[in-house]
């Protein structure tokens, strides 16, 4: 997660007991005797101050909602509450909010206190309610929040399905599946040291128009060419480019990675999509040459034209395709 400063205080703190003079009013006080005490919830707490005990137990499960991580908000949240005479928080409320979604999440997180039994502040050797202000501020690292989060693709859920390979299909079959367009290039696989391992390698798009992911084989499993071409039906759409999946010699053979394929640019929580991935169109019914696909660097994604060195060889599998015409559709 972004970095999300949580700056904890006791500002305006106060106490409430009856007034002789007058029981229906409670007296306020400037300064508590003895202020509330935040219980020891955990071995070894019983040398730490119980402000900071307090401050730990709320930063504990606080987070930052992701739409406000997003959209580069920051700011304080200001909520209150109140512990009595018996040592229960009550009186938990808004003070000051930032936006709806921050401000139900500082809420919620704050009634965890509810469950919490206080030793009850004193006035006068006498137990009395005392209140809090607590301010929460919310402040991105911009370096952790590019790294962690980078744009709306990170934090999206999207259907998720499996890109079928045409080489599985008759000759004699209609070509086009409808409602799809195909896709057609090599790409130059990431090594896990000086092989795959024996593992196949994916690439995951997510499709703007319809928000469902695909993801379809860059190379198979148990081949050790280091570049492999591939040819898929795809539903027709705008394409971003998401995540390319591979193993990691460190990791061993049945574990993978997934890497981002983002721009070179750093991306930004604010920035347009287009600036952060690389995308392409599918059209219904036609062939695209969607380039080489040179995944071989780590964050350093190149797409190559060399339409004229996969045609000759791609169409000897598949004839009843014109990839002579096929549409130019490199990622931008």
């Amino acid at each position: 997660m972004p970095e999300i400063l949580l700056v904890l205080s006791s500002a305006g703190a106060f106490a409430q007991t009856p007034s002789p003079a007058d029981s229906a009013r409670p007296q306020q006080y400037t300064y508590i005797e003895k202020m509330p005490v935040f219980p020891v919830l955990a071995p070894g707490d019983s040398t730490v101050p119980s402000n900071q005990r307090f401050r730990r137990f709320v930063n504990a499960d606080v987070h930052f909602p992701a739409k406000a991580l997003r959209d580069g908000v920051s700011g304080r949240v200001f909520f209150s509450f109140a512990v009595n005479a018996q040592g229960r928080t009550q009186d938990i409320k808004l003070v000051k909010g930032l936006r709806d979604d921050v401000d139900a999440e500082v809420l919620r997180n704050a009634h965890r206190l509810d469950a919490i039994q206080w030793e009850p502040g004193t006035q006068n050797g006498r137990p009395v309610t005392v209140s809090f202000t607590v301010p929460i501020s919310f402040n991105i690292n911009e370096k952790q929040a590019v790294k962690t989060l980078g744009d709306s693709l990170d934090t999206g859920r999207y259907d998720h399905q499996v890109a079928f390979p045409l080489s599985s299909w008759e000759s004699k079959r209609w070509p086009a599946p409808k409602g799809k367009g195909m896709i057609y290039g090599t790409c130059l696989q990431r090594l896990g040291g000086t092989s795959s391992l024996g593992v196949a390698e994916y690439v995951r798009l997510v499709n703007l128009t319809t928000h469902k992911s695909v993801s379809f084989s860059v190379k198979p499993a148990m081949k050790s060419r280091r570049e492999n071409g591939f040819f898929y039906a795809l539903p027709a759409g705008r394409y971003a480019l998401h995540l390319y999946v591979y193993p990691d010699k460190i990791w061993g053979p049945y574990r993978l990675y997934f890497e981002n394929l983002r721009k070179p640019v750093a991306p930004s929580p604010n920035a347009p999509l287009r600036q952060t991935r690389y995308q392409f169109t599918v059209e219904s019914g036609k062939v695209h040459y969607v380039g080489t696909w040179n995944l071989a660097n780590e964050n350093q994604p190149e797409f190559l034209d060399e339409k004229y060195q996969i045609d000759p060889a791609i169409q000897a599998y598949f004839p009843q395709f014109n990839f002579k015409e096929a549409v130019l559709a490199l990622p931008q």
